[in-house]
């Protein structure tokens, strides 16, 4: 039986509820003004979205969308290469082990050196995050895929195109959009550090610009914009799952 839209609603309603009460709560016992109410941060986020938050966060989603498009149209092609060919696979994969674990972050100043200090650095250095998620997930679920499923699919006379887009992509995409999802939040931490070097516009800036200039509310009012960026984010990932995985909805 299907869920009732109040019904699906209803328990995120009640976390974000809890959430809510458990800041109040923070503010109320810290000492006056090192954690602004929730209700006071809501009112200057209200005033500064329309003025100077919206900028900001489009520049950061600009940034954000770059480097996600970049990161899937490399290395979803160079995972399925990776999965399908053992002699590639044996070739690249170790280099990809030894450079997935190195925080990209550290990469930040080599890549100011190559890019410059605007908004391209910004975009390589969140690319370099998600590249990797996305190359392993989809190399590892297109190695998964049973033999005999590739040997029907050719022995009813698909082409390459067609074991692939039959084959080979249904089998990879929901754990390529898991890892998505999973690298979305570490890319924004990162990027979050990465707006804090030679810019004037993004939100991890304007955090940290708040911060310090001591203005705590103002400061509240960024993270709960980068938090409905990130929410936005991951909400376009759970529904381009929903619309291209609807096997699963029905198993």
């Amino acid at each position: 039986m299907r869920l009732t839209a109040r019904a699906r609603l209803l328990p995120g309603i009640l976390g974000l509820t809890g959430l809510v009460a458990a800041w109040w709560v923070l503010s109320v016992c810290l000492p006056p003004g090192f954690v602004p109410g929730p209700l006071s941060v809501a009112v200057r986020f209200i005033q500064l979205a329309p003025t100077v938050l919206w900028v900001h966060a489009l520049v950061s989603v600009g940034r954000m969308g770059a480097a996600v498009a970049l990161a899937l149209l490399t290395g979803v092609p160079a995972g399925i290469a990776l999965g399908r060919v053992r002699s590639l696979d044996r070739l690249f994969s170790p280099v990809a082990y030894v450079l997935y674990p190195v925080p990209k972050i550290a990469l930040l100043p080599v890549v100011m050196l190559l890019f410059g200090l605007g908004n391209l650095s910004k975009a390589v250095v969140v690319y370099l995050v998600l590249f990797f998620q996305v190359l392993l997930s989809s190399r590892d679920g297109a190695r998964e895929i049973p033999s005999p499923y590739i040997l029907s699919l050719r022995s009813l006379g698909a082409n390459r195109w067609q074991t692939l887009r039959y084959g080979i992509w249904p089998a990879l995409l929901p754990g390529l959009l898991s890892s998505l999802r999973v690298g979305t939040g570490t890319a924004l931490a990162v990027l979050f550090f990465a707006e804090t070097f030679g810019t004037s516009l993004g939100l991890g800036w304007f955090v940290m610009e708040c911060w310090m200039r001591m203005s705590y509310v103002d400061m509240f009012a960024g993270i709960m914009c980068l938090g409905l960026v990130g929410l936005g984010l991951f909400l376009g990932i759970d529904l381009l799952q929903r619309t291209l995985c609807r096997w699963q909805r029905k198993v």
